[in-house]
């Protein structure tokens, strides 16, 4: 079994689409308001809520930053410079690539989904040990 994370949306074919692509993943479960997409390393459940609790955020809009979670999950790319030209394409977007910086052995920065839930994204810098 996979670590994972579960994110909820209202548009699930969406916010799935931009995982898949960005991250590498391939849908291996789809149903009605459920989409499982999976690497070889990690899971992301994208589960559907209500209009009334999260309304769709329409396609062609920029997405309004939800910062205000205590969580913020990350997520390695093979490239952030790749990432910040698809993730619009897709109805997300990266941060400016000012606000990048680099730790221990990656670059990363945070973005937006279609839907406002923020994550980062990571380079890794070096091979890992």
């Amino acid at each position: 079994m996979n670590s994972g994370a579960v994110i909820f949306a209202a548009n699930v074919d969406r916010v799935a689409r931009f995982y898949e692509v960005l991250l590498l993943m391939s849908p291996v479960h789809v149903d009605t308001g459920l989409r499982v997409i999976a690497s070889d390393r990690t899971e992301l459940v994208i589960h559907q809520v209500p209009p009334h609790i999260l309304p769709p955020v329409p396609e062609g809009t920029v997405p309004t930053p939800r910062e205000d979670t205590a969580i913020k999950p990350f997520f390695v790319v093979p490239s952030l410079a790749a990432a910040r030209e698809m993730a619009p394409l897709l109805g997300g977007y990266l941060f400016p690539r000012e606000r990048e910086f680099s730790a221990r052995r990656f670059r990363a920065c945070n973005a937006c989904d279609p839907e406002g839930n923020v994550v980062q994204f990571r380079e890794l810098l070096l091979p890992p040990t």
